[in-house]
């Protein structure tokens, strides 16, 4: 079974653009896959969370995804970005983010990403 490990922005698309990435990720996959979280994403939105604005909102909708969906929550440490980077190396999963220096460094070391392709779907990039 294949990791989709999510990032926090990726957690603020459904949000921001009304998008629905579970489904989409779903439909766009077409082998067997489970949902990742790590705790510094969790931690990250929380802390999002507490402000106030758009960003605010959207990280609180982004915790309540995750409530609902329930993706396995993995413990990582340090730095959010190279654990994600470390972790995907390592398993072989597929990362969720919209961040573009993530996206850069994740290709380097030939591991898939999903990113928004525009502003109503989700895509491997």
């Amino acid at each position: 079974m294949r990791k989709v490990l999510l990032d926090t922005n990726f957690l603020l698309v459904p949000y921001q653009f009304k998008v629905d990435i579970f489904t989409q990720v779903e439909e766009l996959l077409e082998q067997a896959h489970a949902f990742i979280v790590p705790s510094g994403v969790i931690r990250e939105l929380e802390n999002l969370a507490k402000g106030k604005g758009k960003e605010g909102a959207a990280a609180r909708f982004g915790i309540k995804l995750i409530r609902h969906h329930n993706p396995e929550k993995v413990e990582s440490s340090g730095n959010v970005d190279d654990w994600i980077l470390s972790y995907a190396k390592e398993t072989g999963a597929i990362v969720a983010t919209n961040d573009r220096k993530l996206r850069v460094k994740l290709k380097k070391n030939n591991v898939k990403v999903i990113s928004l392709l525009s502003r109503s779907r989700v895509g491997v990039v």
